[in-house]
């Protein structure tokens, strides 16, 4: 008898997906890197673009955590109704695949605050000697609190631990599709986004900086709706439809391809500039 089936789907361009977006926002990353240290080399890097490095390296992880998420599979994708049917084989590989979307919640909540730890650094610069300057400074506080929220949810949402990749029995969801972990994760990614938001619009029309300056400003402005939108969007999409890792991290590596060209396109803006090169 053949053994049952256990991955609730197999989507030949899901690996296709992942790794185009990781290419993509690899270069995306590359190109900030080449601009800025033509424009003020290494000796002129700021905060952002360290916490880059972060973005960079908790991407990679990410991109690596849900392509053994897809081969392996997760307790997500399992049948309750042939859980008891699964060989000791088929539940090492479940365990292992689940304990990969473990690290997948950890690398992917990481990626995002480091994302906006890089814009609050740019308005830590811009707002310097301004009333705004201290706005700023609680924001991070907020900012880092909010993670913290977020990072205990993700490990104390589901307890004992072991049960984030348990399979037989089945956990209940709180474990399996961790509900718990997509909603504080979107509602403290919204609040935080908005609020990093409203900080420069009062500051746009103020600043006495050149024009080109204000309108990377005000297109930081536009995309980071777009961070937003992606973030609401990821959460009911998935919470709506059946359950399964593949929607899960699909979504999860559009939102963060949004927010990786968010912040980084307005840093390309000297390629388009004949001084440059």
């Amino acid at each position: 008898m053949d053994a049952p089936i256990v991955v609730l789907e197999r989507d030949p361009g899901y690996l296709k997906e992942i790794w185009a977006w990781f290419g993509i926002g690899v270069l995306i990353m590359a190109l900030r890197f080449a601009v800025r240290i033509r424009m003020v080399g290494f000796k002129g890097f700021e905060g952002d673009d360290y916490v880059t490095f972060l973005v960079l390296a908790c991407y990679m992880m990410d991109a690596v955590f849900v392509t053994e998420c897809y081969w392996l599979g997760t307790n997500v994708d399992v049948d309750p109704r042939i859980v008891d049917q699964l060989t000791d084989t088929q539940i090492e590989r479940l365990r292992k695949g689940s304990k990969f979307e473990i690290g997948a919640w950890y690398s992917y909540t990481f990626l995002i605050w480091c994302m906006k730890a890089t814009m609050l650094f740019f308005y830590n610069r811009i707002t310097f000697g301004l009333n705004q300057h201290r706005v700023v400074k609680w924001l991070a506080w907020f900012c880092a609190a909010c993670y913290i929220a977020v990072f205990l949810t993700i490990t104390f949402g589901c307890s004992p631990t072991a049960m984030n990749w348990q399979v037989r029995p089945l956990p209940p969801r709180k474990c399996t599709l961790k509900e718990q972990n997509f909603i504080v994760t979107a509602i403290f990614n919204v609040i935080t986004d908005g609020a990093i938001l409203a900080v420069p619009v009062p500051l746009l029309w103020k600043l006495r900086v050149p024009l080109h300056k204000k309108l990377v400003i005000a297109l930081l402005l536009s995309s980071g709706l777009f961070v937003i939108s992606a973030a609401i969007i990821r959460a009911t999409a998935t919470l709506s439809a059946t359950p399964s890792s593949i929607t899960m991290n699909r979504w999860g590596v559009r939102e963060t391809i949004v927010g990786i060209l968010s912040i980084n396109i307005p840093i390309l803006r000297p390629l388009f500039l004949r001084g440059f090169w």
